[in-house]
């Protein structure tokens, strides 16, 4: 038989041990996550149709779109810029990188209705709401894929992610 040397003991081990696992996967796959790599992600995913919401001051704007392809320009007066656009170009929807501070899943009961909401609500300065995106669908009939997709998506990021 063989002998070993009994390993020192020290501290560290024991607190690596004690972590639980699904924290330590969460703060990992934030580790390196920025705006950009999120937003192709949510692009891949297959959402389907989501209802894109802006706030302005004094008006309220809602389209609906599939949530597909994301490309990038560098805006010389605003830094890089997100285009989430249809096809034939009747939707676009523009996301100053640099502006996105903080980015939540949300699922909600509606406030009027037996039914979730999930949402994607992205944050700046003071956690003021940017945009808010959700899967469309009439009353809560959603396509099985999309809540499946969106689903995977809180589960990598969690409720929360900030940059």
């Amino acid at each position: 038989m063989l002998a070993s040397r009994p390993r020192p003991f020290t501290s560290s081990g024991l607190r690596r041990a004690a972590r639980p696992p699904a924290t330590a996967l969460r703060l990992h796959a934030q580790a390196g996550v920025t705006v950009r790599s999120l937003l192709d992600d949510a692009a891949n995913a297959g959402l389907g149709k989501v209802r894109f919401i802006v706030l302005g001051d004094g008006a309220i704007l809602e389209s609906v779109n599939i949530f597909g392809s994301v490309r990038y320009n560098e805006v010389p007066s605003r830094g890089v810029l997100a285009t989430v656009a249809s096809e034939d170009k009747s939707f676009e929807c523009h996301i100053t990188l640099s502006k996105v501070k903080e980015v939540k899943f949300v699922k909600s009961k509606a406030k009027s209705g037996e039914y979730d909401i999930y949402a994607t609500r992205f944050l700046g300065d003071d956690s003021k709401v940017l945009m808010s995106c959700l899967l469309h669908g009439q009353q809560g009939q959603y396509d099985p894929a999309a809540v499946a997709a969106w689903t995977d998506l809180a589960t990598k990021y969690g409720e929360s992610v900030t940059f």
